[in-house]
């Protein structure tokens, strides 16, 4: 890093589940898909890969593909879900407590960036569609990185371009694969667990809030 970056902090979003509560709408959909073949989803497997994006991850459609007598591949049936997904997260607004906290850091001067497993496409979209995308000083996605999380990676790369040390940043996730990503870098992490995170373990956050509603990130600087 080059130059005096004692002075800049940053907070650094995860999207999926902390921005919009994408991971509730996907498991109502793979609850859908399940159900129209007579199968039960279950999410013993699938919880353990929210947050990241690896190839060695459990997929929903792995299941469904090997049924028999499916005649759909495994990427028909995943093209399928995207589909939809992105048909109904168009319609879902930002969780509580985000748009607020997102403005009021950006007028104290706070250096914004977001950190996500997904595609730069699929958040971009989002945060345009909201009126959020220009907020944001640095947006690392799966794109840009070998290793989704939990490997530290994203934040790295966050980092980097941020010109910020860790100990200045803050990161906000859903998912234990967040948050272990981000220890992983050397960043503080506050969770904020959705429906669906809500089980996992997030003993390395350094706190876990409800929402982010009213949060004030000077008390953690």
């Amino acid at each position: 890093m080059s130059g005096d970056n004692s002075a800049k902090r940053a907070l650094i979003f995860d999207f999926d589940g902390l921005i919009l509560d994408t991971e509730s709408t996907e498991v109502e959909i793979w609850n859908d898909f399940y159900a129209k073949v007579g199968l039960t989803f279950t999410m013993d497997a699938y919880i353990n890969a929210i947050g990241s994006n690896s190839p060695e991850d459990f997929h929903p459609a792995i299941l469904l593909a090997d049924r028999e007598g499916e005649e759909r591949s495994f990427e028909q049936i995943r093209q399928d879900f995207r589909k939809i997904a992105y048909l109904r997260c168009e319609q879902l607004e930002a969780m509580d407590g985000v748009v607020d906290l997102i403005k009021n850091a950006k007028t104290k001067g706070y250096f914004l960036a977001v950190g996500s497993s997904a595609s730069y496409s699929w958040v971009q979209t989002h945060l345009n569609r909201l009126g959020l995308l220009d907020k944001f000083d640095v947006i690392v996605t799966f794109d840009d990185v070998e290793n989704a999380k939990p490997a530290p990676d994203i934040y790295l790369k966050v980092l980097e371009k941020l010109d910020v040390s860790a100990e200045n940043a803050l990161v906000f996730e859903d998912s234990q694969n967040g948050v272990l990503a981000a220890h992983r870098a050397g960043i503080r992490a506050i969770a904020v667990p959705n429906p669906i995170t809500s089980i996992q373990d997030f003993s390395l956050a350094t706190a876990v809030l409800l929402s982010l509603a009213n949060f004030n990130p000077d008390q953690y600087f």
